[in-house]
């Protein structure tokens, strides 16, 4: 009865012992993941960071990170199980290509060159078991010198709107590799699938897409489409500021000025003082001074209870035609009724159109 009663208590105190290995305690490499959006592109890295821990010098080229050509196997780039990175569409790394998914990360660092491993296997602890018929690319980066980092780490610098570098940093080495993405094809192709759902029964949708085109200026033969779509009753279009001034903007990039004129002139009895305004604007931008000015006109014409809105855009109009002592009057007017917090912006703005006068300007 003894002998029992003390296999019971010692399989009692195995099987705690088994349940122990569960409880969660704070990892000796913390985890971490960093993400970022290149256009609508997701690259996302998870991995865990080691510390240095009083190893300096002792890192790379040493037993921690050895310079060993890989063999028997790869640095994880990391610590614990696989670092992975994801990418949400196809992308280039240093121009190379590589389809959309997700990779386990791994290196082979040398003294003066490193090789960097995209692998179809994410699922392997570390890279103990790495292998290369799992390969998807490989690229080649030389390392630098950088500042001390105590903990392993991954962020995203020389960031444009269409690629970014991913650094890595451990020690006093880093590496870099630029992740470039397609953003205008990416973004088409989420139009498309965009206007294939719900979104292609809303007229803006179309007319949405078509001023996308319209600032990349590129596929307006397909934008022109979509702002015809926009505007046919067949189809659910609607004839609005917004949906015939694009038609209008398509038409005036495709050099069919005529066209591009009746579109803007069906629009702008539609517009809102708002619209108005801010077409205004846009006609400024556009390099469209006197065009501008008499929109800002018609607006404060149709709207003469207004005490803001108008005179900011008469003011506007009348600085980029150069009557600045107009646009001061106006900016002036449009202090005093100004929101709160804004009249001194508006009475800089006048002080300004003085100071050109003043300077013959």
């Amino acid at each position: 009865m003894k002998k029992v009663i003390t296999l019971f208590f010692a399989l009692l105190l195995m099987g705690s012992l088994l349940e122990a290995q569960n409880i969660k305690l704070p990892p000796a490499s913390k985890k971490a993941a960093v993400a970022e959006w290149i256009g609508l592109t997701k690259v996302a890295i998870h991995y865990s960071r080691p510390g240095v821990k009083g190893r300096e010098g002792q890192v790379f080229g040493g037993n921690l990170v050895p310079y060993n050509e890989g063999t028997p196997f790869p640095w994880r780039a990391g610590a614990n199980e696989n670092t992975t990175i994801y990418f949400e569409n196809a992308v280039t790394i240093n121009g190379q290509d590589l389809p959309a998914g997700k990779y386990g990360f791994h290196a082979i660092p040398a003294e003066d060159e490193w090789t960097l491993i995209f692998s179809k296997d994410i699922d392997s602890w570390g890279s103990f078991f790495y292998d290369e018929n799992n390969d998807a690319l490989r690229v080649n980066v030389k390392p630098s010198k950088g500042e001390n980092t105590e903990w392993l780490s991954y962020d995203f610098v020389n960031q444009t709107d269409i690629s970014a570098d991913i650094r890595l940093r451990w020690e006093q080495k880093e590496i870099a590799f630029t992740v470039g993405s397609d953003v205008h094809a990416v973004t088409m192709a989420n139009i498309e699938k965009q206007l294939h759902g719900l979104d292609g029964f809303n007229p803006k949708s179309y007319s949405a897409a078509a001023q996308y085109c319209i600032g990349a200026d590129k596929d307006l033969d397909k934008a022109l489409a979509w702002a015809e779509r926009s505007i046919d009753r067949n189809f659910g279009g609607q004839k609005t500021f917004q949906t015939l001034s694009t038609h209008a903007q398509v038409l005036e990039k495709l050099d069919r000025t005529e066209e591009a004129q009746a579109s803007i002139e069906a629009a702008l009895p539609l517009a809102t003082m708002v619209e108005l305004h801010f077409y205004g604007r846009q006609l400024i931008q556009n390099e469209q001074p006197k065009k501008a000015l008499e929109v800002f006109q018609m607006n404060r014409d149709r709207n003469p209870d207004d005490t803001f809105t108008t005179f900011v855009g008469l003011a506007r109009g009348n600085m980029a035609v150069g009557e600045f002592g107009t646009a001061a009057d106006h900016f002036k007017t449009a202090a005093q009724n100004a929101p709160k917090g804004q009249a001194t912006f508006y009475e800089d703005l006048a002080k300004k159109c003085e100071e050109k006068m003043g300077k013959g300007g």
